[in-house]
């Protein structure tokens, strides 16, 4: 009887431990499902990647879209009609200190004003005109400017001469088209395109309508001469366009003329020539025009540019000179080529 009752004892109690082990092993198996405040977990969201950015900054991207409209801007049809009346017989060959090129220099600062330009106060001028004598000429080069919106006392000079040989001894003009009403043209449709547009350049443009350059680039060392004087060289550099409406040829020519000092406008035109699919090549020195006053009298950096005047200048500019280089020459195509890589050279030039 007491084995029994001792063996009854025995089993209750192996039930008994059975049953805790049961509910502390259903204790330890509880999942938490409400979050601890505060508390670290291993596992973290990876955090997001930012992609690169693939469009240009807001001030790249604001360029870009000034240089477009720039570019869209130019009117081939515009630049022609200034081309026809700067080269016209009216002006009896605009020869340096002659009545006809007196009315040509009127005609030109007309158009400044038209165009919204400013008087080049900075240089000293109270109007468009800078009246020079030299080599017992008196003449007048034509100044307007659009200035910059950094107002850091920079310019950048687009230029190119109105001047030519006036009359043969027959009496018939030497119209000049290509020697240099085309320049002269260029430079009144660049003015032209940032006066419809609005858009400014940081750095303060002149445009510039030079005479006497047929008599020893007389009136672009005038106006060298003068910014010395007003100590504003330093900060003043020039492309000077010069026979860009050529019967053909393949290239945009750029002389620096042998200046070291020239290379980064060099270079920028090359960048714009590039980005237009234009070819540009450097030429070195040339025969004689109004950038070499300024690299060589005043160290002022400049370049002149042309379209294949060094590949073969009797090929492409057959009429330089004489009496048939009249504006039904000129090779349209090529003197729209020719001025929007100014054009681009120009503004990149101005906005650093």
């Amino acid at each position: 009887m007491f084995l029994l009752f001792a063996l009854a004892v025995i089993f209750l109690l192996l039930l008994s431990v059975i049953s805790l082990a049961g509910c502390g092993s259903q204790q330890w198996n509880r999942i938490e499902t409400t979050p601890v405040a505060n508390a670290q977990y291993d596992f973290k969201p990876a955090p997001k990647t930012v992609p690169t950015a693939t469009v240009p900054a807001a001030s790249e991207a604001t360029g870009q879209k000034q240089q477009d409209e720039l570019l869209a801007t130019y009117s081939l049809d515009s630049q022609f009609s200034y081309l026809t009346t700067v080269a016209s017989s009216t002006y009896q060959g605009r020869r340096t200190g002659s009545a006809g090129a007196r009315a040509a220099a009127a005609y030109i600062s007309s158009e400044f004003s038209k165009l919204g330009l400013e008087p080049w106060s900075a240089a000293g001028l109270t109007t468009y005109l800078q009246h020079f004598t030299a080599s017992g000429l008196e003449s007048d080069n034509v100044v307007g400017i659009l200035p910059g919106s950094a107002a850091n006392g920079s310019y950048v000079i687009i230029g190119s001469h109105y001047d030519h040989l006036g009359l043969d001894s027959s009496g018939r003009p030497f119209n000049g088209a290509d020697d240099d009403a085309a320049g002269v043209a260029a430079v009144l449709e660049m003015a032209r395109i940032f006066q419809q547009t609005g858009v400014k350049p940081a750095d303060t443009i002149v445009f510039c309508a030079f005479s006497g350059e047929e008599e020893g680039e007389l009136g672009s060392a005038a106006l060298g001469q003068l910014l010395v004087d007003t100590g504003i060289s330093k900060n003043v550099e020039m492309i000077n366009i010069d026979g860009i409406g050529a019967t053909g040829g393949g290239y945009f020519g750029v002389w620096d003329e042998g200046a070291a000092n020239a290379a980064p406008l060099l270079q920028t035109l090359q960048q714009a020539g590039q980005a237009l699919g234009v070819p540009v090549k450097a030429e070195g020195t040339d025969i004689g025009s109004d950038a070499q006053s300024f690299d060589w009298q005043y160290s002022i950096p400049a370049v002149t540019v042309d379209w294949s005047w060094g590949q073969d200048a009797g090929a492409w500019h057959p009429y330089y000179h004489t009496i048939y280089d009249t504006p039904e020459k000129i090779d349209q195509t090529v003197l729209a080529e020719a001025t929007k890589v100014a054009l681009l050279g120009l503004w990149l030039r101005a906005n650093p």
